[in-house]
């Protein structure tokens, strides 16, 4: 992770996919998360909305965090991750007071939706599946679920894109990843040629608490010649779950 990253990616959008624990051989029971028999589960695009209180807080630590060596940028950086609340440096709140206030701050952080969306795997047979997916139209127009090409192989547990195949990698995080404690798999595929740097990215986890399960993807593709950035994109959907097999309706059904 580059200098600066870390402390930086806090006050983006959350495209970026971190906190995986890689495993030997991963198990995922892809039906513990996803509705896998032709019918789609309703959610939203969403996004993290930062209080303005920890905005100012944050700008604060950036500046400071600037200005440090880059040695001690680096090791600020192997603390944490993207998309979870900052372990205290005093390099970066020399008063131990303000980085109190920065971590109530951030605790008001918010989901924030950005579309509708609804999302289902159906069953291809040979314990392989496709993505059923329906974007809904907001008022800013539509929002493309570019997993809608994808394929899952649960035989050997890989999502197999355009790009290749995904492997899985155990995820989990704690009460400080801003989406909340969760646990999962992430499906990863790098590919690098000489013309370009390509990373494709699919994550499935549930929540602790096992109200809600959460879909993120990220793609990002860099020319290998000018360095140029060719594709990055990335959403997380969030997909609240009732109880068994509600809010599953057929594609099309209201």
């Amino acid at each position: 992770m580059k200098a600066s990253s870390l402390i930086c990616t806090l006050l983006s959008v959350p495209t970026v996919l971190c906190a995986s624990i890689c495993a030997q051989d991963v198990k995922t029971n892809i039906k513990e998360y996803l509705p896998c028999d032709g019918t789609v589960r309703q959610g939203n695009v969403v996004q993290i909305a930062r209080d303005a209180s920890f905005i100012e807080l944050h700008q604060a630590a950036v500046e400071r965090f600037i200005k440090l060596p880059k040695e001690k940028q680096d090791a600020i950086n192997k603390q944490g991750a993207a998309n979870e609340l900052m372990p205290y440096s005093a390099d970066l709140w020399p008063d131990k007071a303000e980085y109190d206030r920065y971590v109530e701050a951030w605790k008001k952080s918010r989901l924030v939706a950005l579309t509708e969306v609804a999302i289902g795997l159906k069953d291809n047979g040979n314990n392989t599946y496709s993505v059923l997916s329906a974007t809904r139209v907001s008022e800013n127009g539509t929002m493309p679920l570019t997993i809608g090409s994808l394929q899952y192989d649960a035989n050997k547990n890989v999502w197999i894109s355009n790009n290749g195949e995904l492997k899985p990698t155990a995820f989990s995080a704690g009460e400080n990843y801003d989406f909340g404690a969760q646990s999962g798999t992430e499906w990863t595929m790098e590919r690098e040629d000489a013309l370009s740097k390509l990373r494709e990215v699919l994550r499935i986890t549930k929540t602790t608490d096992g109200k809600a399960v959460f879909v993120a993807y990220a793609m990002s593709e860099v020319s290998a010649i000018s360095g140029t950035v060719i594709a990055n994109h990335g959403y997380v959907i969030f997909l609240p779950i009732q109880s068994i097999g509600a809010n599953a309706t057929k594609p099309g059904r209201k």
